[in-house]
């Protein structure tokens, strides 16, 4: 067994950490895979700076983080911040004491990285490797809280990469203040997302399509709710631009009190669910896909696979 890492995903809406190893084959045996949902960039977008009651939300996952990671004789924490790290005035304040609180480095890093991490855990997975041939025209999106990272690639060689100033709580802010939103606010977020996404490159004719793997909350949360329950199944599920539309429906259609009910999606997520979704069907329409796969194990499992090389 090569040594016990942990690799931290500090994010706008949620902070994940996943604990793992190679096992005497080199493949990847995950220890421990765990989520808190913070909203360390609720208000970030209107004010530039990090709310005191997120901040500590977000500093207590993190020293429980810490905890476990030790637990389970963990050599190197290796954290990365992201779009709310990189937007807020008092970020730095912020790493000096997360660093200080969960035991380890934390570096913000451009949207670009970001996005290479995502792609490279697509490319790494075992699991979609299995339905993505390797010379595919691969697609991966990660829809955050305040951004979304676009990686357009065939095997290694990458085409396209950018992180887009689009995120889920950054677009309910914006575009769908009303509960239910209307229509016209439906409408506004569309085309919001619609102007984020117009510089990501279309396929070239005689190229075929493009096979889009979905990471993130977002995407999660929309296998659950299509499957009624989250579970690790969900991982390379294969989610349909007409399901998406139709849960997009769903959930515009109901208060935010009633959409906490719903099955498959997490409670503390059904305020942002809906932008999420909105901004997925945008990104399907964008690539020309009637389809995607999700993925659980986004940016976090990219920056695993690079530290256990």
């Amino acid at each position: 067994m090569t040594a016990v890492v942990a690799a931290v995903d500090i994010g706008t809406n949620s902070v994940k950490m996943t604990v793992g190893e190679k096992d005497s084959s080199g493949t990847l045996r995950v220890l421990e895979d765990v989520t808190k949902i913070t909203r360390l960039g609720k208000g970030v977008d209107a004010g530039g700076s990090l709310a005191p009651e997120a901040v500590e939300k977000t500093l207590t996952a993190l020293a429980w983080f810490g905890d476990l990671a030790r637990k389970h004789g963990v050599g190197k924490v290796a954290a990365v911040g992201t779009s709310a790290l990189r937007d807020a005035a008092n970020g730095a304040e912020f790493v000096h004491e997360a660093e200080r609180r969960m035991g380890g480095p934390v570096e913000v890093i451009s949207g670009d990285r970001e996005a290479q991490l995502i792609y490279l855990a697509a490319r790494r997975d075992p699991d979609l490797s299995r339905t993505v041939p390797a010379d595919a025209l691969l697609a991966t999106t990660d829809i955050g809280g305040g951004s979304t990272e676009v990686v357009l690639g065939q095997g290694d060689a990458v085409r396209y990469r950018d992180s887009l100033q689009l995120g889920a709580v950054r677009l309910t802010e914006r575009a769908l203040p009303s509960d239910p939103p209307t229509e016209q606010e439906i409408a506004h977020a569309s085309g919001f997302a619609d102007e984020a996404l117009a510089a990501v490159p279309v396929p070239l004719e005689g190229e075929g399509a493009v096979i889009l793997v979905a990471s993130g909350g977002t995407a999660a949360n929309l296998a659950g709710m299509e499957r009624g329950g989250f579970a690790p199944d969900l991982h390379a599920m294969r989610l349909t631009c007409a399901q998406i539309k139709a849960r997009i429906a769903s959930l515009a259609a109901v208060p935010l009190a009633e959409r906490r009910k719903t099955p498959g999606l997490e409670p503390d997520r059904a305020d942002v669910i809906l932008a999420g979704a909105i901004i997925q069907a945008r990104v399907l329409h964008r690539l020309g896909g009637d389809a995607l796969f999700v993925s659980l194990r986004g940016l976090r499992y990219g920056l695993l696979y690079e530290l256990l090389g």
